[in-house]
């Protein structure tokens, strides 16, 4: 069922039929049908991996604690495959009995340089995870034990090819991290569990070379984290059954390609379905990506070794593939996918360089800066192969907006571009129920047409998603194979009939609506109805157990806290006056939902905004775990607003802004300075001017509760939980008034039809 992007309601999507021709070319599928884990072991996996990221994390958010979980499967992972390595080169060799392991570090030093030759780093047979685990119960050091073991993999690899492949990859993994404990003995006992948790993993044997579990596992986590995150996992992770999708579509009709590469790679999830379906050898140049979030990027290194990919096989990259894109030496490449951003901000034409960027220079037009969904299309069709192709998924606004859009795709449609646009179901992906869709591009085609396919009814429900099964899979391909015309579903237009509609690419006008019957489009809403039942009663029973959790915590919290003001509990920092001159067009990064004013706007995570690198010096910047208090506000309640900064970036504070560093919980404090009592402490402060102003001298005057830090990673964990379970029923509550809206319709035409059409 598609969604309607300016009404934000559902409209019926075609019914499933079987194709009405076969398929031109072979459908790709999977190289290996048979599963690496049979379904019941990756059920029990799965669960046991739920169980560690839930009981493990305590105070810990889900989304920071994701790096732990997946740094210590990565550090398993490359132990035992290092260890099953050389365990079978000495086999082979003629010693049976022999296991690294057990070797002392003096005698395995003497393979270093070959190991590091061959598998692209070196571990001592101590720092293996098996034996730091076995001796990490007496000690006392673990912490600092894991750091040195984490650095010494990466530095094994300086000098070496693999050296761009290891670099910064525990990165991540603070083992001396406040968040893990607040003395090292808290932090060590969370670290023995979770070494203790992973290592206990059924993840078979590395010598039967006949499972992916360490594969598995990852995206399994992946996926979790992904679903827990909303919004910003959804920028990381590409659902496993569209990424297939995507690379098939690329693939249909070879069994191998040149390359494949992804601008915009994530955790490279999309990169791998390739390896998937083709098998591990059919990439022939290997899987080139670029990521600009620096976490992210480690993921998909961790995620590319965790696949058993050889470190001269993936050639990942760190940064703005837009304005610095990497790879410059090694494209064209033969198939491309991508899940870029959707309607991120970029330069633009306030870069006079860029107009004349061999990338984007042909259209003759540069993408909105608002909107750089256009200048990745075009990013990608300049470094396609001749005989390439490239699917990427957009949102439905980019197939038909005008303006500098509408002139980007007449330079497609004009040059014979544009293969195909798939219309995709609605609610497939993380952070958004948007039906997006998937845009194919080749550079060499056979005819001057343009295939559209409304795939918006191809979907199974699974859980709180949609998902495109196998069926829905094979369905699609196998339209796209065909490139012919099939009634309601897929709809060949010649380009001419598309440029006199004003370049428009959306497949609702050119494939008609499906005329489904009124059985069926009960039965499609009604379905989608009593879904959005359960997930509302679900959500319901676990808001009630998080209320009862709060009202247990509440009986003791009066008697465990001690009221302090901000100013025994921690520093102000105050920022630098600067002017829009000094920062680029993207001033505010979207890190969290409070909207704080400035004098500059209202933006998200308050004033905090990336600067030009000649004023790095000059600046002041958050760190991690500062509260970023807002100084200005038009209204009293706008000022003294707070975000906790839990980024990794660097990002300077302007003179609106002040910074609270103590240490205490950044989001306790956060929470606290919303609540009804801070808010009638700080009204006595605020001068009353047509900007409203507070001094972080008046707000340390002000006084918070202060809990034991048990108490206060307590309270964030409830609100924190309360928060997102609110909010999901809420989306939940709009879905089903806009589906309920939808059924009205329906049954209002149905009964005043009196019969007519019926068969």
């Amino acid at each position: 069922m598609a969604i309607d992007e300016e009404r934000g309601e559902p409209v019926p999507g075609p019914v499933s039929v079987a194709p009405s021709s076969p398929p031109a070319q072979p459908i790709p599928r999977p190289a290996q049908m048979t599963p690496g884990i049979r379904e019941v072991q990756r059920a029990e996996l799965h669960r046991t991996i739920w169980r560690i990221a839930t009981d493990l994390r305590g105070s810990v958010d889900g989304w920071d604690f994701k790096s732990y979980v997946l740094g210590f499967l990565f550090y398993r992972f490359v132990s035992e495959n290092l260890t099953a390595y050389l365990n079978e080169q000495e086999r082979r060799a003629g010693d049976p009995g022999f296991d690294y392991a057990r070797l002392s570090d003096v005698e395995a030093e003497n393979g270093r340089q070959d190991t590091v030759d061959e598998k692209g780093f070196f571990i001592p047979p101590s720092a293996l995870f098996a034996n730091v685990r076995a001796r990490a119960a007496d000690d006392q050091d673990l912490n600092e034990t894991l750091q040195r073991v984490f650095r010494e993999i990466e530095a094994s690899a300086v000098g070496a090819d693999s050296e761009d492949d290891l670099k910064g990859l525990f990165d991540d993994v603070d083992v001396n991290s406040n968040k893990l404990g607040a003395t090292v003995a808290e932090r060590n006992q969370k670290l023995r569990k979770l070494l203790s948790a992973i290592g206990s993993l059924d993840l078979g044997d590395f010598s039967s070379h006949e499972i992916d579990a360490f594969g598995d596992a990852y995206e399994y986590l992946m996926q979790m984290y992904a679903a827990d995150a909303g919004k910003s996992g959804g920028e990381y992770y590409t659902p496993p059954e569209v990424a297939e999708l995507l690379a098939a579509i690329t693939v249909t009709g070879r069994t191998e390609v040149d390359s494949a590469y992804d601008p915009a790679c994530g955790s490279g999830s999309l990169l791998l379905k390739f390896r998937r379906i083709l098998g591990p050898d059919k990439v022939r140049r290997g899987y080139f990506g670029q990521e600009i979030n620096l976490t992210t990027y480690n993921l998909a290194r961790m995620n590319m070794f965790l696949h058993d990919v050889p470190f001269e096989q993936f050639h990942l990259e760190l940064g703005d593939t837009l304005l610095h894109p990497a790879h410059l030496d090694e494209e064209p490449f033969g198939a491309i996918v991508s899940n870029p951003p959707y309607s991120t901000r970029w330069e633009g034409d306030e870069n006079a360089l860029l107009i004349n960027d061999p990338r984007f220079a042909p259209a003759g037009v540069l993408a909105p800066r608002s909107r750089a969904d256009m200048a990745f299309v075009m990013h990608i069709l300049s470094w396609l192969a001749p005989d390439g192709t490239a699917a990427i998924v957009e949102f439905p606004g980019v197939l038909y907006r005008s303006g500098s859009e509408q002139k980007i795709r007449r330079y497609l449609i004009d040059n014979n571009f544009v293969d195909a646009v798939v219309q995709l179901p609605p609610d497939l992906f993380f952070g958004t129920t948007i039906a997006t869709c998937i845009i194919v591009l080749k550079k060499s085609k056979p005819d001057n047409s343009i295939l559209f396919v409304d795939a918006s009814g191809e979907f199974v429900h699974a859980g709180n998603k949609n998902q495109l099964s196998p069926a829905n899979r094979e369905r699609i391909l196998a339209a796209l194979a065909a490139r012919g015309d099939e009634g309601h579903f897929a709809r060949l237009v010649a380009a001419r009939e598309v440029a006199e509609n004003g370049y428009t690419l959306s497949v609702p006008a050119y494939v008609d609506p499906a005329d489904s019957g009124v059985a069926v489009v009960a039965e499609v809403l009604n379905g989608q109805i009593a879904e959005l039942a359960r997930r509302q009663a679900d959500r319901r029973a676990l808001v009630e157990a998080v209320i009862a959790d709060i009202e247990a915590a509440w009986l003791h919290c009066e008697a465990s806290a001690e009221w302090k003001t901000l100013g025994e509990l921690g520093e102000f920092v105050r920022g630098r006056r600067f002017t829009k001159h000094d920062v680029v067009e993207d001033f505010f990064t979207d890190t969290a939902t409070t909207e704080i004013y400035t004098h500059y706007g209202t933006a998200t995570s308050t004033t905090i905004s990336h600067v030009r690198r000649d004023l790095s010096g000059q600046l002041r910047f958050a760190r991690h775990g500062d509260v970023v208090i807002a100084a200005v506000g038009e209204t009293v309640e706008d000022v003294a607003k707070a975000v906790a900064w839990l980024g990794g970036e660097a990002v300077a504070i302007h003179d609106d802004t002040f910074l609270f560093r103590s240490a205490l919980n950044p989001r306790f404090v956060s929470y606290a300075m919303q609540t009804a009592s801070f808010h009638s402490q700080k009204k006595k402060y605020v001068a009353r001017a047509k900007l409203k102003r507070v001094s972080s001298a008046s707000l340390a005057k002000i006084s918070i509760p202060v809990p034991s830090m048990a108490e206060q990673d307590r309270v964030v964990d409830l609100l924190d939980r309360l928060d997102a379970l609110v909010a999901g029923l809420s989306e939940d509550l709009r879905s089903e008034a806009a589906a309920r809206r939808l059924q009205y319709e329906h049954y209002r035409e149905r009964l005043l039809s009196f019969g007519e059409g019926r068969a």
